[in-house]
């Protein structure tokens, strides 16, 4: 598995001293909610290539390797662990202490958790066949023959609140490529980088037209809302990891920079 170290950079006086402002900063997080390592039941995701992606042994996303990192340095030692999105879901909806990501904050979900950190930001348009006219707006889309999303995710409610009902719904990021591969819609619309990944992992061959971005969604790292963590440690993890240029790094990694 993917290692900071292993991208070759030698440990700077700045990273070293951003550590360990980290963990001041983060005990006196600790000091007020109890460790985090204690308070982590179970953390979990599902395939959302190239952010999280189960298909290989050693690069595992962009957001699974940065996670990782935020738990290393409140010493939460848990495996991260890979199943269905609704599973995942629900195995946050019933359990405290349970992490998952990325999960998009919306009015709908804005109660139901406890949100952590922010991790990413990702724009949403719709992404058509190779050749197609680009889709900028939702009245093109409402005119289309059918526009693909995932089921329970957040692209399908959007979907649903601007009133369209050309709506196919697909169990997985990779079949909703497959299926607009196979011409059964017009276009995907999911975050643009999973669109891309699940192209080429269907086979598809050239690249994929997008429209306007509709959306720029946040992804977060969120918990059971009944969780005693405490978000500012985590918001300050990642702090850390973006001021010693880690983040910079998985980027980089990923050709997502």
């Amino acid at each position: 598995m993917f290692e900071m170290k292993d991208l070759g950079r030698v440990t700077s006086p700045f990273r070293t001293a951003a550590r360990v402002a980290a963990a001041g900063a983060l005990l006196l997080g600790l000091l007020g909610a109890g460790p985090a390592s204690a308070q982590v039941t179970r953390v979990v995701t599902a395939n959302f290539a190239p952010l999280t992606d189960n298909s290989s042994p050693d690069k595992k996303g962009l957001l699974h390797d940065l996670v990782r990192e935020m738990m290393k340095l409140q010493k939460v030692d848990k495996p991260i662990e890979f199943m269905a999105w609704p599973d995942a879901v629900a195995e946050a909806d019933a359990k405290p202490g349970t992490l998952f990501f990325p999960v998009t904050r919306n009015k709908e979900r804005e109660d139901k958790y406890l949100w952590l950190t922010k991790i990413f930001d990702m724009d949403r348009s719709f992404g058509g066949r190779p050749g197609s006219a680009p889709i900028n707006t939702l009245d093109d889309a409402k005119r289309l023959k059918g526009v693909g999303t995932t089921v329970n995710s957040a692209s399908l409610t959007f979907l649903k609140q601007k009133g369209l009902t050309n709506i196919v719904e697909f169990a997985t990021s990779r079949d909703l490529m497959q299926g607009l591969l196979d011409g059964k819609i017009d276009v995907a619309y999911q975050p643009n980088p999973f669109c891309k990944t699940d192209w080429k992992a269907v086979g598809g061959q050239g690249a994929l037209v997008f429209g306007e971005p509709q959306e720029r969604s946040a992804a977060y790292l969120a918990a059971n809302k009944a969780s005693t963590l405490n978000p500012a440690d985590w918001q300050e993890a990642l702090k850390v990891l973006e001021q010693a240029g880690d983040f910079e790094q998985l980027l980089k990694l990923y050709g997502m920079e």
